[in-house]
């Protein structure tokens, strides 16, 4: 007992107290092991392992332990999608003050590609959703204080901003929604151009003919990077216009 006191922390009766967790250090504890298993399940089991009963079987838990720490199966969501936004913003890391506002956007626009690439289930869940919370707002005034660095009026810097996201996410979510397609339908859907638009007639489709190889060839990522350049671009020319 006499140790139990010589450890104990002031205020505190006794040791083991002061290393028992707070309840809200316990229910943070709990809600990242949620989103913890939340990922590992929609990389096992893809949109349909984001329930909350399969949650709950994977924790090991009655599914009632679930929606006290989130009200429903879309707030759940909400919080993963945050933690893909966190994982962005570490990704991108800090921005060096010499660095032109369009650089950053492209770190920032890969950093999106790679991690939202990387959880197609829960892009394709969450890919259009705001969720407001902190990591959120630190992303939209990373990619909105670009666009006003350009010298863009308020009106076209917030326009170009939402074109930018907007973009960089539907590509994103148009990947994930294919890597999620049973394997037999992608091969049936990669294989649409050689199967059927190579076998059209030239005298009625002559400008598809001519260019065949180059749409069965063409790469995803290289669209993403076309459509974040085209953004930019178009940004720079109504900087410089007005």
């Amino acid at each position: 007992m006499e140790k139990k006191a010589a450890a104990a922390a002031p205020g505190r009766p006794d040791g083991d107290s002061a290393k028992r967790p707070s309840r809200r250090e316990l229910r943070n504890l709990r809600l990242e092991a949620a989103v913890n298993a939340a990922f590992r399940l929609s990389e096992q089991e893809g949109v349909a392992g984001l329930s909350m009963r399969r949650l709950s079987q994977e924790l090991d838990v009655d599914v009632t332990v679930l929606y006290r720490l989130f009200r429903d199966k879309d707030e759940l969501l909400l919080a993963v999608c945050e933690r893909t936004i966190e994982m962005i913003l570490t990704e991108v890391g800090d921005v060096p003050e010499a660095e032109s506002w369009q650089d950053t956007l492209r770190r920032v626009a890969e950093a999106t590609w790679r991690v939202q690439t990387r959880f197609p289930a829960i892009t394709v869940l969450t890919f259009a959703r705001t969720t407001g919370g902190p990591a959120e707002q630190r992303l939209v005034e990373l990619q909105l204080s670009g666009f006003a660095r350009s010298g863009l009026a308020p009106d076209r810097a917030v326009l170009f901003y939402r074109a930018f996201v907007d973009s960089a996410l539907g590509l994103c979510a148009h990947y994930a929604a294919l890597s999620s397609l049973d394997p037999d339908v992608r091969a049936k859907d990669d294989t649409t151009w050689t199967r059927i638009y190579a076998r059209l007639p030239a005298g009625d489709y002559p400008v598809t003919a001519n260019h065949i190889e180059e749409l069965s060839g063409v790469d995803q990522k290289a669209i993403y990077d076309t459509a974040v350049e085209a953004v930019l671009t178009a940004a720079e020319r109504a900087a410089a216009a007005s």
